[in-house]
């Protein structure tokens, strides 16, 4: 990277997201950073999402519509628009998110170091017209994995994180990342089963090269009931952990794991699903849908888990009597039963 101002291709993929995609849009042509260019994929929309953007009248905006894939197929569409771009850097950004006005400043200038694969900044999380909170990396994050894993130096050490926590170190949206580097792990990483493609691509990168972060809040990722975290729906979460074991077992050696911390990795994957599953069934259980509930308390039993196990014994039998145990909890003053909730991103 010179320190000529690089192209940067900023993909966009959308569904049904009139609602946001104007904010969207405005927020990349607001960018103190001026060459840019976006890509915007539209998984054929049925509101007025494409009459949104062929209003807007900047030429750096381009549009196009491709058959519907669905979310199972993000990674696929998010490689056509990588397909569709010219950038030397790639940005994230989905049609209901948007960026502060000096993201790009902020971590362009970061790939000036050749070693640098992936810049990214922190996320705030947007419910209706309030930010909530800001997230990854959160101060926990930092604490518990320390600078290595924040840089990804030596590289391989987010990786080694990521696989701790079962989920990526930052939002999609938040990054900028070399074409170079994301050519050569083969583009956006696709799992199936799993509607995301940050995890295993970010996964993939950190073998790559090290990161850069910036400690401030670059990109807003919006919160409404169109929008979706897969970090905890059962299947996803299923496809993930199966991803991270294939991960582990193919790059061991470059993650420098000893055979005890393979393991410990391993447990902690095992311990998402589990936990899923409980969720799952906690979920079915206030639907009233007794015999699903049980079923998804039986694979929770399984774990080893303390905290998991009883409640799944718990949720078991609560469905198999058909009680109502969250009305139960609420009576006695708590306001859930189970383990502890895992950590969202």
């Amino acid at each position: 990277m010179t320190s000529r101002a690089p192209l940067v291709s900023v993909l966009t993929p959308t569904f049904n997201q009139s609602e946001f995609i104007g904010e969207c849009i405005s927020s990349v042509i607001a960018q103190s950073y001026p060459n840019w260019e976006q890509i915007v994929i539209d998984d054929s929309s049925t509101d007025t999402t494409e009459d949104v953007v062929r209003r807007c009248t900047d030429r750096r905006v381009h549009f196009h519509r491709q058959p519907h894939a669905g979310i199972l197929a993000l990674a696929s569409t998010y490689n056509r628009a990588l397909r569709e771009s010219r950038g030397d850097l790639v940005a994230i950004l989905e049609g209901d998110d948007f960026w502060a006005p000096e993201k790009l400043d902020l971590l362009v200038p970061k790939f000036n170091d050749p070693s640098v694969v992936l810049a990214y900044g922190r996320a705030g999380i947007v419910t209706g017209a309030k930010v909530t909170r800001t997230t990854i990396p959160d101060a926990r994050f930092a604490r518990r994995f320390g600078r290595p894993a924040l840089f990804n130096d030596p590289p391989g050490a987010a990786a080694r994180a990521m696989l701790r926590v079962g989920y990526p170190f930052a939002f999609p949206c938040a990054v900028v990342i070399r074409r170079a580097a994301l050519d050569a792990i083969g583009g956006f990483q696709a799992v199936a089963g799993l509607g995301a493609m940050d995890y295993p691509t970010f996964l993939e990168l950190a073998l790559v090269g090290r990161f850069a972060y910036v400690d401030r809040v670059v990109a807003y990722w919006r919160r409404h009931p169109g929008s979706g975290s897969w970090s905890t729906h059962e299947p996803a979460i299923r496809s993930a952990s199966a991803f991270a074991d294939s991960f582990v077992q193919k790059h061991s050696r470059m993650l420098g794991l000893s055979p005890g911390e393979a393991r410990a990795v391993n447990a902690a994957a095992r311990r998402r699903v589990q936990r899923a599953a409980f969720n799952t069934g906690r979920n079915l259980l206030l639907q009233r849908r007794w015999r699903e509930a049980q079923n998804s308390f039986l694979r929770a039993v399984r774990s080893p888990y303390p905290p998991i196990l009883l409640g799944g014994l718990v949720g078991y039998a609560a469905s198999a009597l058909k009680i109502d145990i969250e009305g139960l909890m609420r009576a006695v003053g708590r306001t859930s039963f189970g383990p502890e909730r895992t950590a969202k991103r």
